[in-house]
């Protein structure tokens, strides 16, 4: 399995995105990306760095409970929303979802995580 093949089919198969990217949270670089319009890379290194920095927010405001068992985040913007979810509480691999305007975010957060998990081989 390779991992672009895995955003790509994710991309066509999951309604509501415009962008799917896999990352590393430890540098919150984005490594591999897949969109239906070309995107920047400036774009995706922001998007890298809104992923760490999501989930960072949770050990820096005092929340070990939800830092400790947290696998996804849904960040909301004046741009839009985002969905970060990595396939176990200490992972460092990330997945991030790029909402559509008026996207159902429930549906997209289930189906960013089990893609995550898909991705780094979790049951």
């Amino acid at each position: 399995m390779k991992v672009q093949d895995e955003m790509k089919r994710f991309l066509a198969d999951t309604p509501g995105i415009d962008l799917v990217a896999f990352g590393d949270l430890s540098s919150g670089l984005i490594l591999n990306s897949a969109s239906n319009t070309a995107c920047p890379r400036e774009v995706l290194d922001l998007l890298g760095e809104k992923a760490a920095a999501c989930f960072a927010l949770l050990h820096a405001q005092g929340l070990p409970q939800a830092a400790a068992h947290a696998t996804s985040v849904i960040h909301f913007s004046q741009t839009g929303s985002r969905v970060f979810a990595r396939p176990s509480a200490t992972a460092d691999d990330v997945l991030c979802a790029v909402a559509e305007p008026g996207a159902r975010l429930e549906p997209l957060l289930h189906a960013t995580t089990g893609l995550a998990r898909k991705v780094a081989g979790a049951p």
